[in-house]
């Protein structure tokens, strides 16, 4: 048992399935910290629902990239620095989907509930979020305009 949770949750790897496995713990508390400080910053704080979106999204992007890069994936030799701006980038999609969602739920269906909007647009964000960041932010073969070569067939 305990050599189980060791590779599940310890050892590095490059295990596609148990690095996901490891993302959803990451992903859970960047949405923790995602949508806690939306709720503060929308309800509380008074602040427009959209920019909320935008300033509660770099938060627990910056609380993903930080447990991502102790707990998930190698930089190998990438510096701190450039997978912290690839993954911000990565992230932007992520930010398009969730942002995209919300105004689709709040303008387009009239929800109200605030809350259960960010958690659904959060959870839409997930998988575009996690390709990202594996293939670009931590992959020091991709850059900006080349995809892996997997992708490419």
């Amino acid at each position: 048992m305990n050599a189980i949770f060791r590779r599940l949750f310890i050892d590095k790897t490059e295990h596609t399935p148990t690095q996901l496995l490891r993302y959803v713990f990451v992903g859970g508390t960047a949405a923790i910290v995602d949508i806690g400080s939306f709720m503060v910053f929308a309800t509380l704080l008074g602040i427009d629902y959209r920019l909320a979106v935008f300033m509660s999204f770099t938060l627990g992007l910056t609380t993903n990239f930080a447990l991502s890069n102790s707990f998930v994936f190698q930089r190998k030799s990438l510096s701190l620095k450039t997978v912290y701006v690839r993954q911000y980038l990565s992230g932007l999609l992520g930010l398009a989907v969730n942002e995209g969602v919300m105004i689709v739920l709040v303008e387009l269906l009239g929800s109200e509930n605030m809350l259960v909007d960010k958690v659904v647009a959060t959870a839409c964000a997930f998988f575009v979020n996690f390709l990202m960041v594996k293939n670009f932010a931590f992959n020091q073969r991709s850059s900006l305009f080349r995809w892996p070569r997997r992708f490419s067939r």
